[in-house]
């Protein structure tokens, strides 16, 4: 057997040069596009907090950009969702599954790193790493806009990764908060130790526990999350009506 055959192939079936040819070609698409009209909004507006410029969105427009987009978003995938099949469907279940638990550890540990590596209230490092722990609608747009802007494809399932995947930072900021309650925090969010501390006048007995119905209602029925998962619902089922006559309905 000759083991140095000039035409050997890359262990994952890439020949030696593929590789260097693929990041050449991402470091081409990313010199290319990174003045895009697109992405240099979304630059300018990472640059309004950075600059302290004194700038306020309107929040009526931010609201309706926001339910626009979330509707949007969910009925357009759930328009493409009706066209997967039954294993396409649990290979999405299966990944949203791991992107759960993903974005749960990332937020828990987020908050590890705050409290050991910064002098921030517990409080806030809890509430900085809970953010972390969670997605952001607004970076998912601009990325389905950069895709859209390279003719790069992306499965259908996506928006249901963004629902299920806002969710775990939400639970584990309140699962945390809840224990720092039962540690003594006082109405103001400071623990005992941290400055401007004053211990309350009574211990909360029996704080509400992470799985009372009200915080589940909070978490799993916000806003956001009703409109994204009801955008993905009502897109599958027209989506469905669709395949049998497509004159039924009409895509957002």
């Amino acid at each position: 057997m000759d083991l140095c055959r000039p035409d050997s192939q890359h262990p994952l079936g890439l020949s030696h040069s593929q590789p260097f040819k693929l990041a050449e070609e991402l470091l081409h698409n990313f010199v290319t596009n990174l003045f895009q009209p697109l992405l240099l909004f979304f630059f300018m507006g990472f640059l309004v907090p950075i600059l302290k410029v004194p700038f306020e969105f309107p929040k009526a427009l931010y609201q309706s950009l926001v339910i626009y987009l979330l509707i949007a978003i969910g009925w357009h995938g759930g328009e493409l969702m009706a066209h997967l099949s039954p294993r396409e469907i649990a290979v999405a279940g299966g990944l949203a599954a791991v992107g759960f638990v993903t974005n749960a550890f990332i937020g828990y540990l987020a908050t590890v790193i705050l409290k050991r590596t910064t002098r921030m209230r517990q409080i806030d490092a809890v509430t900085v790493g809970a953010y972390y722990g969670s997605d952001s609608a607004g970076t998912f747009v601009t990325c389905l806009g950069i895709l859209s802007m390279l003719s790069i494809l992306h499965d259908s399932y996506m928006p249901v990764m963004l629902a299920v995947m806002e969710i775990p930072g939400c639970l584990i900021g309140l699962f945390l908060i809840s224990r720092l309650r039962r540690k003594g925090m006082d109405p103001a969010g400071n623990m005992p130790g941290e400055a401007g501390y004053t211990a309350p006048a009574k211990q909360a007995a029996g704080s509400e526990s992470i799985l009372s119905p009200k915080i589940l209602h909070e978490v799993f029925l916000n806003p956001g999350l009703f409109m994204l998962f009801g955008g993905i619902v009502v897109g599958f089922i027209s989506g469905v009506q669709a395949l049998k006559d497509p004159s039924i309905v009409e895509g957002p």
